[in-house]
Formats: structure tokens, C-alpha cells, sequence
């Protein structure tokens, strides 16, 4: 390098201290006085730092440094430091979505509103932030707006009367458990019919119960319901303690963690509509177990567990809430007699009238002289509205065999979409008797993988919502009639996808916003934006949000341009920013933004005014590194030149890196490395003034102003702003 400063340097020699005074206007830090005057003096011999740039008219170059946008408005040192030493300042990471959003979801710009009316009030220049990036999203509220609408399923509810004892005669009699009587009376208050008396004065019931047999409605299985509810009236006090009120289903017992008195009885009063859960074990209540849950009929007991027990019972209710659910059904009502229906190995399919006469329409498969070998009727089936094939459970049918023939084989068989599941069983395993209809015999489930039982239905046909089927016994000479084909489904919460042609719209929306008010916020004040942020930066993190998932590779940037100059009252000067790192392959990284860049223009409508490299540069104390460095910031801007587009060093930052690669802290640095980092600060400088042509010059923005603790960053003042060599650096790498 050309620039190294030989009056520091040789001061450095000398191990003095560098101090010198604030360049703030009204400074009231009281510094101590320097050990070394004639470094202090040196220091303090140089001008302010916007004094040495020296621009043609043509030239839009401005000085300026990154500072937090609230240091600025509170107008302290930090203020007076930036009017007196430079053009502007440069407020790129004050303000982000993921940061400036309010309770109410909406943005807050107010920060960007008094930024730049500070900065109008002090005439100095404001570049504003980014108004488009993948990083510091709201990824999650964004997420949110293209999540499926759920429409929560509507459970199936209902009661069965178990007994109400109103059909019953007087002096009807209910089998106890364990001794003692259950009598059919009239309610002994006279007001609610019928009901059953257990035990007497002279009989009380000692640990025993009256039994009842339930038969639950078709459909309807045990494990469906999920409570008991009953009206129980304790006579005196027989019964209220003992060991607790119990249930009894096929004679096994459940106790629901109360006694009478504590499940609300009390003596010679009706305790109407008691409940006791049956999936909960929380009192009153026990949770079924799963071996009884299928359950359609079996003996139930309920009572007072106690050795003389007393008391009336009424309406025996069973409360059910099941999921919703419904079938698909093929009945072949609606064909004219004489349908025939495709089969998928030959033979014949033909609608008939039920020959029992009783059914409607049918359908007959195979012939007497022509049964069905391996072959099956086909149907084009519409599922149910809303409903995948993943949500259906199981596939029903109705046979009838003809002079038994088909009801062994290999099993009844189901073809989904040309690929075949064999339920394993034979008409004649599900009970399908001769010449007579086996009504809602032939069930096969659904299973999972793994599980037996049924057919496993793979993933790749679960989407499914209009399929081909086909049905029927794989035997060798099948000849049935068949009818009432139902594909069961088991309602689920509907889900309702966004659609994909209205994600654009939304995200477009969502851009619009952050971008609209930031511009409005920074009114005429802020010409330079950056428009789009870091896109090649691979961070994925809980703020990530890749806004060309949804925009397009390049439409998330034309979408992005075009929004901020339709907003702007001004013309704006719009650039595209990214770090690059000293240590990386700087113009492998440059070269990857212009492709960037010139794929977005590729519309021939896109703009983008320049390009805004975020420099962090290192000094490294390997000479060979350090050459090496130097040449790949002369290739960096050589590269930038060429594009002709406006060309801007932001958040340019010096750090001092040893020979094992290692940042130095600014704490363990000699005045003579100060010197020397300052030296290649001056060079980078220099060489952004060869190499970019002055009217494509737009400027140069230091990272920080001070250095703090431990801070690698080598700034021009130290964190009492005495200025230090990377003062000089700057000041000689403006001097022409």
C-alpha cells in the first residue's frame, strides 16, 4: 500500500497513547489530558472528516455512518458527531418487520417518521432501510395467513334409554345381584310414573344390585357413550355411606370414587339426572376399559355399595357423543333395469330387480353358464363432499349366492384404482348363506399398517376423492346378486386449503404494507432504500420467511420495486444490498448478486439503481493474506464498475486479524496496528475512488462510530470519542 501514514507510525514507535478531543460540538466529557502531546496534537491537527471530500457536480457521492435511529433523534453527542463529520447517516438495521409490529398486528413507522424529520430539520442526508428481506420476518404471523380454514367436526350425540320402568307392569321384578328384591312401584312422591324399588325395610340389599340386560340400537357400541346418568332416591339413610356408589358391566366392577351422600343423594329425596362418566376417572366416574368398548349388549348394574341399602331408582339413560360419519353408497336405484356395469376379467353385470322382491333394484354378476372368474364389477365413485379416501373406515356390501357359488375362493376382494386387497375371507367366512341375501355381512375395514383385520389402504391413493372400485368374491365361478355397496367415512374436521393462485395476493399484501409505510414514514426526506436485503443469505431461523416461495424466484423482487416506486412521491434510488465478508470469496459473491439482479431486470420493467455492499474488511498480519485481500478488493470493485449501475460501501467496518485467522480486540491493539489497519482502510477508500466512475459514486458509510468492550471493530473514535488512527485512515482515503 501506498498510504502508510509515516508520521504515526513513527509516534507509534515511541509507545505513546493516541488522544484526542471529540469533534462533538459542545463536548462536556471531561478526557483526561494525553501522556503524549504530540500525538494528541497530531490527531487533533485534522479537520472535520466531510471537509477532505472533494466531488465534482456530477458526483452523488455522500460520507456517511450507520446509527441506530434513535441515538439520532435524542441529539446528543452521537447527533453533533454525525452533522459536523458527515454527509448523513445511515439507519439500515433500525427498523424490521418482526420489530416494529404493534399488538394490534399492524406496523409501527412512527420511529421512522421523527428519524426523518430530524434529519430534514438538520439538513443532512438519510438512507433509509431494507424494505424487502427473507430475514427479521414475521415468519409465524405470516404462516398464519395461509394455514387451512378448519371446520371443527360436529360430534354425533344422542341418549338410549336403558330402563324408564313405564312399560314395565307393578310388581314387575328386576334380578338382583346378590339377594334381596327389585320391584316395579309407583314413584313414592307420586309424580313421575314407575319406577324400580331395590331392597326393603326388612330386605335391604346387602352389596347387591339390580341387574339390567342392554341391547344397544344398531350402530351404537359401548364404547360410543360417555356417561350414565340416573335418578336415585336413598330411603332414610339406607345406602348413603357404605363402601360407594358402583357400576357393574358383565359383572365387572367400577367404582366411581363417591358414596350416595357425595353423589348428591339425600334421604327421601329424588337426586334427578346424576351423572357418572364413563371416560373419566375423575369422581363421579371411571374410564372404560378398552376390552369392553365394543360391547353391544351386556348386563349392567348400578348402586350403593353398603350392607343394607335402600333406595329407588329411575330413567337409566346412557348419554353417546360420537364423531360424525356417513357412507358412500352405490344401490343402483337410479339405473333403468338392464344397466350393465364394465367388469374387470370379463363375464357380466346387469341390473335386476331384487329376486326376492323386496329390495329395488339390484345387480346381477355372472351368469349360470357364464360365472365370474376373478372378476369383478367396476363403479366410478364420487366421495362424499369434503372427504378424502383417508377418511373413510371400511367398505360394506350386500350378497346374495347363487346355488353357493363363489363363497369360498380366495376372498372377497376390493380394487381401488386397478390395484387389488383381498379381505382374506370368502362370502362364506362373513356368513353369506345360499340363495338368500346375507344383508350387512360382508364388512371390511380399514386398517393400518401392521394391523390385521382388514385391507391397508396405501398413502398414495388417500387423496383420493373420485377413484374407480370394484368389488366382489375372487373365486373361480362367482354368480351373485349384489347390492347397497357403502364406503363408510368417519367424519374428521374439514380442512379448506388457501389456494394456491391466492397466496401471491396475500403475501403481496403483507409486502405492501411494510413497504408502503416506510416509504409514507420516510416522506421526501429518504431518496435511498434498500430494496432488497441479504438474498443471498442461506440463514433460516424462526424469522426467516422466503418471500419467493410464494412471490417467485424473481417476481418477490419486481413485486417489491414496483410497490416502493409506486408509493414514493420521489423518485427514489433503489438498491439492492448484501454483506460480503472479507474472508469469503468476495467477487465469487459479487458476481452471484449482478446474476441476481440482472434476473429480476430481465422483465425489461425491473430497475434496480445500484448496489449496496455491506464491507467488513480484515487487516490480516499474513503478508501473503494480506496481498491477496487487497487484490480481491481491486477485482471487487472492478467487477461493481462494470454494471454501471450506482455503486454504494455500507457498513464498512476494519477488523486486525492475526496470523491463526483470529480477530484481535480493538483492547489488545498496538498504536502501529492502529496505523496499519487505518493504512488499509485508506487503500479500500482509494480504490472505490480509481475504480467506480465518480457519477456512480453514491457513497461510503462507516459501521460504528466508537469502539466498546471488547469490540474487534476498529472505529475512528474511542468510546469516549477521542479520535484515534482510524481517524487518519478515513481522512487520508478522502484526500485526493
Amino acid at each position: 500500500m501506498k498510504y502508510l501514514n509515516n508520521k504515526l507510525i513513527g509516534l507509534a514507535m515511541l509507545g505513546v497513547t493516541a488522544m484526542a478531543c471529540t469533534d462533538e460540538y459542545n463536548c462536556n466529557l471531561q478526557v483526561e489530558k494525553p501522556e503524549d502531546v504530540a500525538v494528541n496534537e497530531y490527531l487533533a491537527s485534522f479537520d472535520l472528516l466531510k471537509s477532505y471530500i472533494s466531488r465534482g457536480t456530477d458526483s452523488p457521492f455522500k460520507l456517511t455512518a450507520n446509527m441506530a435511529s434513535t441515538d439520532f433523534v435524542a441529539k446528543e453527542i452521537a447527533y453533533s458527531t454525525i452533522l459536523n463529520n458527515f454527509d448523513g447517516l445511515d439507519i439500515g438495521g433500525s427498523f424490521a418487520p418482526v420489530t416494529s409490529v404493534k399488538e394490534d398486528d399492524t406496523y409501527d413507522f412512527g420511529g421512522m417518521q421523527l428519524v426523518a424529520d430530524a434529519a430534514q430539520e438538520a439538513g443532512v442526508t438519510l438512507y433509509g432501510g431494507t424494505l424487502c428481506s427473507n430475514q427479521e420476518q414475521r415468519a409465524a404471523y405470516y404462516d398464519e395467513l395461509i394455514q387451512p380454514e378448519i371446520i371443527p367436526i360436529v360430534p354425533e350425540k344422542g341418549k338410549t334409554v336403558i330402563c324408564d320402568f313405564e312399560n314395565d307392569e307393578i310388581g314387575a321384578v328386576y334380578t338382583m345381584s346378590n339377594g334381596s328384591q327389585a320391584v316395579v312401584e309407583d314413584d313414592p312422591d307420586g309424580k313421575t310414573g314407575k319406577t324400580l324399588h331395590i331392597g326393603t325395610d326388612n330386605d335391604k340389599a346387602n352389596n347387591s344390585y339390580p341387574v339390567f340386560n342392554v341391547k344397544l340400537p344398531e350402530g351404537r357400541k359401548l364404547g360410543d357413550y360417555v356417561n350414565l346418568v340416573i335418578d336415585m332416591r336413598i330411603v332414610n339413610n339406607d345406602g348413603i355411606y357404605g363402601q360407594g356408589m358402583k357400576v357393574f358391566i358383565n359383572g365387572q366392577e367400577f367404582y366411581i370414587g363417591v358414596n350416595a351422600q357425595n353423589f348428591g343423594c339425600n334421604p327421601n329425596i329424588w337426586n334427578r339426572g346424576a351423572i357418572i362418566k364413563l371416560n373419566d376417572s375423575q369422581a363421579p366416574g371411571f374410564k372404560l376399559p378398552d376390552n369392553l368398548k365394543d360391547l353391544t349388549e351386556f348386563t349392567l348394574a348400578v348402586g350403593s355399595h353398603s350392607g343394607g341399602a335402600q333406595y329407588y331408582l329411575d330413567n337409566i339413560i346412557m348419554n353417546y357423543e360420537v364423531e360424525g360419519g356417513g357412507v358412500t353408497t352405490i344401490d343402483f336405484e337410479g339405473d333403468n333395469v338392464g344397466t350393465t356395469y364394465s367388469m374387470t376379467n370379463g363375464s357380466s353385470s346387469v341390473v335386476e330387480e331384487d329376486p326376492k322382491g323386496v329390495s329395488g333394484k339390484v345387480l346381477h354378476v355372472g351368469s349360470a353358464t357364464s360365472p365370474a372368474n376373478q372378476s369383478f364389477p367396476k363403479f366410478n365413485v364420487k366421495l362424499a363432499e369434503g372427504r378424502t379416501l383417508a377418511d373413510y373406515t371400511a367398505i360394506s356390501l350386500d350378497m346374495h349366492l347363487i346355488n353357493g357359488k363363489g363363497k369360498y375362493g380366495q376372498g372377497v376382494t376390493v380394487v381401488i384404482n386397478g390395484q387389488k386387497f383381498n379381505s382374506g375371507k370368502g362370502p362364506n367366512a362373513f356368513g353369506c348363506p345360499d340363495n338368500d341375501w346375507g344383508r350387512g355381512l360382508i364388512y371390511i375395514k380399514f386398517v393400518k399398517a401392521g394391523e390385521t383385520g382388514g385391507i391397508v389402504i396405501p398413502d398414495e391413493l388417500k387423496s383420493l376423492t373420485e377413484l374407480e372400485l370394484a368389488v366382489g368374491s375372487a373365486s373361480g365361478e362367482w354368480h351373485a346378486y349384489i347390492d347397497n355397496i357403502n364406503l363408510h367415512w368417519k367424519a374428521a374436521d374439514i380442512i379448506i386449503p388457501v389456494p394456491e393462485e391466492e397466496k401471491p395476493k396475500i403475501f403481496t399484501k403483507e409486502l405492501e404494507k411494510w413497504i408502503g409505510g416506510m416509504i409514507d414514514a420516510g416522506g421526501e426526506t429518504v431518496k435511498a432504500w434498500n430494496i432488497v436485503g441479504e438474498p443471498l443469505d442461506n440463514t433460516i431461523n424462526e424469522n426467516t420467511f422466503d418471500w419467493a416461495k410464494y412471490l417467485g424466484k424473481e417476481g418477490y423482487a419486481r413485486t417489491a420495486v414496483a410497490l416502493a416506486r409506486d408509493t414514493a412521491k420521489i423518485d427514489l434510488d433503489l438498491f439492492v444490498s448484501n454483506t460480503i465478508e472479507q474472508s469469503e470469496d468476495i467477487v465469487d459473491k459479487c458476481g452471484q448478486l449482478i446474476e441476481l439482479v440482472k434476473s429480476w431486470e430481465a422483465d425489461n420493467i425491473t430497475k434496480i439503481d445500484g448496489y449496496n455492499i455491506l464491507l467488513h474488511a480484515n487487516y490480516s498480519q499474513d503478508a501473503d493474506i494480506q496481498k491477496d485481500n487487497e487484490t480481491a478488493i481491486v477485482n471487487l470493485f472492478t467487477k461493481l464498475a462494470v454494471t454501471g449501475k450506482l455503486i454504494r460501501i455500507s457498513d464498512f467496518s476494519m477488523t486486525m486479524v492475526n496470523k491463526e485467522g483470529n480477530a484481535i480486540p480493538c483492547s489488545e491493539l498496538s498504536l502501529e496496528d492502529r496505523a496499519i489497519a487505518g493504512e488499509y482502510y485508506t487503500f479500500i477508500i482509494k480504490k472505490y475512488f480509481e475504480l467506480i466512475p465518480a457519477d456512480k459514486q453514491y457513497g461510503v458509510s462507516i459501521s460504528r462510530l466508537t469502539e466498546s468492550g471488547n469490540s474487534t471493530l476498529i472505529c475512528p473514535w474511542d468510546a469516549k470519542y477521542n479520535r484515534t488512527g482510524m481517524y487518519v485512515g478515513i481522512v487520508d482515503g478522502l484526500k485526493n
